[in-house]
């Protein structure tokens, strides 16, 4: 069985050098990690990270839990949590709750069974009333991180996009294209926070702007899917005079430019569409979709190192952090029909 001392003495170092390289830690140079990481190779060595895990009352595994595979937004969020995850010299645990709460709390259960080092939480769309299972997590001295979102019962940190400004940005931009019905569809829990800031950005922008704000243009959608996105604007437009559909991600506002062309109409001389997110479909589709982008990289890289800082014990530098973002404009969104008529 080849050993850790075996990979030191064909790499010409000691074999504390030799752990460092294995474990990915700092303190040794380039030519000297190549050469330990070549001999390991070549011998090859395997660590034993279960008898190590043991010996540091560690397994060296991170627990993630995301609300949706299917949209991309997530499984971008997933590869890069994963990446600065490894980059700590652990292994990623992924489960999906489909933004079920008893799923969720399953999950955290199961992981705590799995004695996991951290856990990285992105809550469900759904209100929960019942936050007992985190402190099931305090009691094992599990410590946790929200992503993306939070629950506001909970006291942890959370790091997220600035959600109500890209709101804002996004509904701003509209508004000065001469938009004024301008319908939003949201989650059925408006309360929860991704749907709650994002309205408040949308409140926000109609006021700068000195216009009527109306409850009715806020239609909300139990699964904020393609097919939801689809649904709801067929019937906002068969029914309702509508310059512009926004959706909480862009997985809904492609669901709902189809629903646009399928009805007759385009995009965006009829209507315009926008969603949020910029996911890889946004601006690879037929007509490319004005969104507003989250730095997922940035987001998940914050999120992984404050989750170390406390797996450490370190105190944390703050209990929230909001990533800036940015508004993309594409051929989806153009200046409003009532606006162009005007000027003829």
């Amino acid at each position: 069985m080849i050993k850790l001392k075996d990979v030191a003495e064909t790499a010409g170092v000691s074999e504390a050098t030799a752990s460092l390289v294995m474990n990915n830690r700092p303190g040794v140079n380039a030519d000297t990690r190549q050469r330990v990481l070549e001999a390991s190779m070549k011998l090859g060595y395997t660590p034993n990270f279960i008898a190590r895990g043991l010996a540091m009352q560690k397994t060296h595994t991170i627990g993630l839990v995301i609300t949706d595979i299917e949209n991309p937004f997530f499984g971008t969020l997933t590869r890069y949590i994963d990446e600065y995850v490894l980059r700590q010299g652990c292994n990623l645990i992924l489960s999906v709750s489909n933004d079920d709460l008893e799923l969720e709390e399953r999950i955290i259960s199961d992981f705590i069974g799995k004695r996991v080092d951290g856990v990285i939480i992105v809550p469900t769309v759904m209100m929960r009333h019942d936050f007992s299972y985190f402190q099931q997590l305090d009691t094992h001295n599990i410590p946790y991180i929200f992503c993306t979102t939070y629950y506001p019962e909970v006291a942890c940190e959370c790091v997220m996009s600035d959600l109500e400004d890209g709101s804002f940005k996004l509904v701003s931009y509209l508004i000065e294209l001469g938009h004024e019905d301008i319908y939003i569809l949201v989650t059925s829990e408006t309360e929860v926070i991704p749907s709650r800031l994002r309205i408040e950005g949308y409140k926000k922008a109609f006021a700068a702007h000195n216009l009527e704000f109306r409850e009715e243009r806020i239609v909300t959608c139990r699964k904020p899917d393609f097919a939801c996105g689809y649904s709801l604007t067929k019937n906002i437009v068969a029914e309702k005079n509508v310059d512009a559909v926004i959706a909480v991600n862009d997985v809904m506002a492609l669901g709902a430019k189809r629903a646009i062309k399928d009805l007759g109409y385009k995009v965006p001389e009829d209507v315009s569409i926008a969603g949020y997110d910029d996911v890889i479909f946004s601006s690879i589709s037929e007509i490319p979709l004005t969104t507003v982008r989250q730095s997922l990289q940035k987001i998940s890289e914050e999120t992984v190192q404050i989750l170390f800082e406390k797996i450490s014990g370190k105190e944390p530098r703050q209990k929230m952090i909001h990533i800036p973002t940015e508004l993309i404009v594409r051929k989806s969104t153009g200046s409003c029909r009532r606006k162009r008529h005007e000027t003829i």
